[in-house]
């Protein structure tokens, strides 16, 4: 067996507090007009992306934490992706009557609350399934994770429509892009390939890194390092690779902004790849 070393957990909750107090001060330093800019969310302006990260907090805090939210049973990822978008732009056109300076109180108090419930939690304990990293259980630590890349794309995506730049630095950008390559198994799992074959990706930048996925016993896995050859290799900075998990570029934009190695084709398959729900 050659060399394969193990991805880290993403242990990301120490991070929650600082990104609460920065997304306050961005929205709090917002003039009238740039409330309503349009953000990389079509449809909805900088306010609605702000009110869709207070509905994911409460559904979080109602779910997640009090086991009583709202549940519906869907027979498939599509009918899931459905349902969330439809709930999402409910929320957004039923909410808007909130005023902004309620709206960042409101932010406020419930990040305080998430921020104690995440700390009651024990990241190693397993949970439920993120449908877009497989249908198996995953730990708790990656369901903090998915919730850090939440609130920190959404806040990019505020900022973007600014122009601020926030929450960019390494010990933010690093575990984000390390949560979301968990995807990549999944969006490779139909793809056939030998035994061995690697996939390296190279994310550069502050806060990038290196993942190396291989093709082993009929299924793809996920590695910090290994000493095989690539078959493929794709290359990107951070700012594309973020958005590259996101939907927040078309695959052309990415063929163009990457750079390939080895078969290009099997390194192409991972433009599809989707590290959210909707």
């Amino acid at each position: 067996m050659s060399k394969r070393v193990p991805l880290e957990p993403v242990i990301a909750t120490e991070l929650f507090p600082d990104i609460r107090v920065e997304l306050e001060r961005v929205l709090e330093s917002l003039t009238d007009d740039q409330w309503e800019y349009p953000t990389a969310c079509t449809g909805w302006a900088v306010r609605d992306v702000a009110l869709h990260l207070l509905g994911t907090r409460i559904g979080l805090l109602s779910g997640f934490r009090d086991n009583d939210g709202q549940w519906v049973k869907v027979n498939s990822w599509e009918e899931l992706v459905t349902l969330i978008d439809e709930l999402n732009a409910l929320w957004v056109k039923a909410a808007r009557r909130i005023s902004r300076k309620l709206l960042i109180s409101l932010l406020g108090f419930t990040n305080e609350q998430i921020i104690t419930f995440l700390n009651t939690l024990d990241p190693q304990a397993m949970g439920g399934p993120i449908g877009w990293a497989g249908d198996q259980p995953h730990p708790i630590w990656l369901h903090i994770a998915r919730e850090l890349t939440e609130q920190w794309a959404h806040h990019q995506h505020i900022c973007d429509a600014v122009g601020i730049t926030s929450l960019k630095e390494a010990r933010f950008v690093h575990p984000v892009l390390s949560t979301y390559v968990r995807a990549l198994p999944q969006t490779y799992h139909d793809t056939a390939a030998p035994n061995h074959t690697l996939v390296k990706l190279v994310v550069t930048g502050e806060g990038g890194g290196v993942w190396h996925l291989v093709r082993e016993a009929e299924k793809w896995v996920l590695y910090a390092e290994t000493d095989l050859s690539p078959t493929a290799t794709i290359s990107m900075d951070v700012d594309t690779a973020w958005r590259m998990f996101t939907k927040g570029l078309e695959a052309e934009t990415i063929r163009q902004r990457a750079d390939f190695e080895g078969d290009r084709a099997l390194a192409e398959v991972m433009l599809g790849t989707v590290a959210i729900i909707g």
